[in-house]
């Protein structure tokens, strides 16, 4: 009978069952679903992976052997003299990690793997299937971008870092995400991304408008819709909203897909902790965002930070990009 790994979890308060009423009571008062909640249960998780294996580049078209590829020229331009923590934020189930962590592990000293994820259920999975012995995961179960989790990330030691943010920025304000970024990397540690983008033929907005378009398909879908209601069957307000829409819109010089319910009629919703919340007929709420970006664009946003572009990788279909970063 094959043993069962134990990993001592470390959990920070954005878990806590006090701060998840209240980020739900501020979610639904302001119309707009927290990322966070969409990766809560083991049927969400579930739901996502089923998703991720159907529309992610990643499970189609070669898109892992382009990933290998991708991490065996970066083990090549990384310094192999030092030993490395990698960070992962918001790791799922780790297959990317786990492939970049197979390409650094024969040429680096020694390597450790911290992975956060606000999933439990996924961030066990990423634990499992990680190729590192099990003394050298640290797995940690918060908000990426909980202050508290920020604090942690910025204590370094004798080891070089490289972070990796996979599948993370499209669903986060890059904006914010970036602020975080500045304050919790050291100067010469490295970021590895990735980015969803629309295949565009150039960088004008019509390009950008037809390729935005053309992947909608990839969002208005029964999968998708599944998933991100279940947000609403878990909390048990489904039969009080209507009308999934997918649109896109411009947010900060970039397009971002979004999900959209609204509410189906006047009334009051009666939440934890004593709390009620007005229902307003036909009042939005948003249940999701995907960010699109174009390369220009999105290297235009790198240099307004404190971060150089080292290289970079676009799929064939101009789907998503991969790009390594380092802090100056």
């Amino acid at each position: 009978m094959m043993s069962t790994p134990y990993f001592p979890i470390k959990v920070f308060l954005s878990h806590s069952l006090s701060e998840w009423e209240q980020r739900k009571y501020n979610c639904l008062a302001q119309g707009e679903i927290d990322p966070i909640f969409h990766y809560t249960t083991a049927a969400q998780s579930h739901l996502w992976k089923q998703l991720f294996e159907l529309y992610s580049p990643f499970s189609r078209e070669n898109g892992r052997e382009f990933y290998k590829n991708c991490f065996k020229e970066i083990s090549q331009t990384i310094p192999s003299s030092f030993p490395y923590e990698i960070v992962s934020l918001g790791c799922g189930s780790g297959e990317k990690d786990h492939l970049l962590l197979k390409e650094l592990m024969p040429s680096s000293v020694d390597l450790w793997w911290t992975a956060v994820d606000t999933s439990l259920q996924l961030l066990l999975e990423a634990c499992i299937h990680c190729p590192l012995n099990i003394e050298k995961i640290n797995p940690i179960l918060s908000d990426i971008l909980w202050e508290d989790t920020l604090k942690v990330l910025k204590i370094t030691n004798s080891q070089k870092r490289i972070f990796t943010l996979f599948g993370v920025l499209p669903n986060i304000d890059p904006f914010v995400l970036f602020k975080s970024l500045e304050t919790v990397l050291s100067k010469e540690d490295f970021l590895i991304l990735n980015a969803h983008l629309a295949p565009v033929k150039s960088e004008s907005q019509q390009d950008y408008i037809e390729g935005i378009e053309s992947i909608l398909y990839q969002y208005d879908n029964k999968e998708t819709r599944l998933w991100l209601t279940e947000v609403l069957r878990d909390w048990g307000i489904e039969n009080k909203t209507e009308l999934f829409n997918i649109s896109f819109s411009m947010h900060k010089n970039f397009f971002r897909i979004e999900a959209t319910v609204y509410w189906k009629e006047n009334g009051r919703l009666v939440l934890g902790q004593g709390k009620e919340l007005k229902m307003v007929k036909g009042s939005p709420l948003r249940l999701f965002f995907s960010y699109r970006f174009t390369p220009e664009r999105l290297e235009e946003f790198f240099s307004h930070w404190s971060f150089r572009v080292i290289n970079r990788w676009l799929f064939s279909n101009k789907e998503e990009g991969i790009w390594l970063l380092q802090r100056i």
